[in-house]
């Protein structure tokens, strides 16, 4: 499957509520890893994923959890962001990024 590449916006942690601070880039869904480009770099290799879980986030859209051994990353696909201060979740898009990152885990983890 060829690479795929997703805006995002994304939070390095172990919880994620309204308030929380995210930051935005570009995740690219490559054959061994995933890779965000933004203002912290993140690469996650598949063999180091333990879970991709999606999920509502206080009913505003779908967010996904990615559990992995360097710890939490929450993740959602952006349609589009307002000058850093707003964003709208692409809710569809979100769910697709879900299922390659959950057939991407690493069997019985």
């Amino acid at each position: 499957m060829p690479d795929q590449s997703y805006r995002v916006m994304y939070h390095v942690g172990d919880e994620i509520g309204i308030r929380t601070k995210v930051l935005t880039g570009t995740a690219t869904v490559g054959q061994e890893a995933l890779t965000i480009v933004g203002p912290v770099l993140v690469t996650i290799p598949f063999g180091d994923l333990h879970a991709a879980q999606l999920f509502r986030l206080h009913g505003l859209g779908r967010c996904i959890r990615m559990s992995h051994t360097g710890g939490v990353l929450y993740i959602a696909v952006v349609r589009f962001v307002i000058l850093g201060l707003f964003a709208t979740i692409n809710f569809l898009r979100t769910g697709e990024l879900a299922r390659r990152l959950s057939a991407a885990t690493p069997p019985g983890v």
